[in-house]
């Protein structure tokens, strides 16, 4: 008898265990509905043709990340082909915004129709850098200063205390072989926040040189600037001489670098008195000016009135990068 019961007992527990796993697992499943109902996308939201109904936000994430994948385009950069003198334009690239996809599609109302929010991605090298730059844009009284230096350290120290003083920013292209014997000056001027460029590897004559030749100037310079200030210099090229033809200016693109010629001249590498390298500056300023200079001693005796003379005309007196804002990079 007591065997009897036992064995009842255990048929009973038997099914009130099985009940019990029935009952759970249907409330998961009615959980999980409700789940969607509750928090997952509205019925018929559909997103580039894709039902999105009722996915949690989890799912929704997954889905779009991956689409993302897909829709994503890479920007191409523009080109220039000196055997035929072709210049292939830039074209931008497409990325998708995930979060603001994700939350554009658990806000939508019933039936909604909804595409992946994208954004574009600007080539980093557009058919602008295929032309030497002689100026900025003229829209805003803003000029550049830029000293080429290749010599003339015993000048700098003065310059740098003008323009400290002035609260000036200039751009300085540096000859690699002049870098070489004057790291320290490097840094000092690039802690100070002024702009470092490139001016090549050696001060060599860039017309004569073989697109190689020409690459490794800027190259191999772009990475002694890049060791020595311990980041990336500018983008900038000012071709030794201020030699530039379609080869030259064809290198420099290709390796992402515009090439900056200038507007106002001061042939003070001449040494001519400080009154006329006041004057080519000023008779000659005008809205975009890249004025360049070079470490001399008229240089630096003219340099503080160059400076009062253009910001009491109501310049800003910027970075080239800073000038060429206004120009698409």
């Amino acid at each position: 008898m007591k065997l009897v019961i036992l064995e009842r007992k255990k048929i009973t527990w038997f099914f009130c265990w099985v009940l019990l796993v029935v009952i759970s697992a249907v409330a998961v499943t009615q959980w999980s509905v409700l789940q969607r109902r509750w928090y997952g996308v509205k019925d018929g939201v559909m997103l580039e043709g894709r039902s999105m109904a009722r996915l949690l936000p989890g799912e929704v994430r997954t889905i779009v990340t991956e689409m993302a994948k897909i829709y994503a385009l890479a920007p191409q950069n523009a080109g220039y082909f000196v055997e035929t003198g072709e210049v292939i334009p830039e074209k931008d690239g497409r990325g998708v915004d995930v979060e603001a996809t994700v939350a554009a599609i658990l806000a939508a109302e019933p039936g909604a129709r909804l595409n992946l929010i994208t954004y574009a991605i600007p080539a980093t090298v557009s058919k602008e850098y295929f032309a030497p730059v002689f100026q900025g844009p003229t829209d805003q009284k803003r000029a550049s200063l830029t000293i080429n230096v290749a010599w003339g350290e015993a000048e700098l120290p003065a310059m740098l205390k003008i323009l400290q003083e002035r609260g000036v920013i200039a751009t300085f292209f540096f000859d690699g072989a002049w870098v070489k014997k004057f790291p320290e000056f490097v840094k000092e001027i690039h802690a100070a926040g002024h702009e470092v460029a490139n001016h090549g590897l050696y001060h060599g004559h860039p017309a004569q040189m073989s697109r190689d030749e020409l690459r490794r100037l800027i190259v191999e310079n772009n990475q002694l600037l890049g060791t020595v200030i311990g980041t990336e210099p500018a983008k900038l090229f000012a071709p030794p001489y201020g030699e530039f033809n379609d080869r030259i200016v064809a290198v420099a693109g290709n390796l992402g670098y515009r090439t900056i010629m200038w507007t106002i001249d001061t042939i003070d590498w001449q040494r001519p008195a400080p009154e006329v390298i006041v004057r080519r500056v000023v008779d000659k300023i005008k809205p975009g000016a890249i004025i360049l200079m070079h470490p001399t001693v008229p240089t630096v005796q003219a340099l503080d009135r160059i400076i009062q003379t253009l910001q009491g005309q109501g310049y800003s007196l910027v970075t080239v990068s800073t000038l060429l804002d206004g120009i698409r990079p």
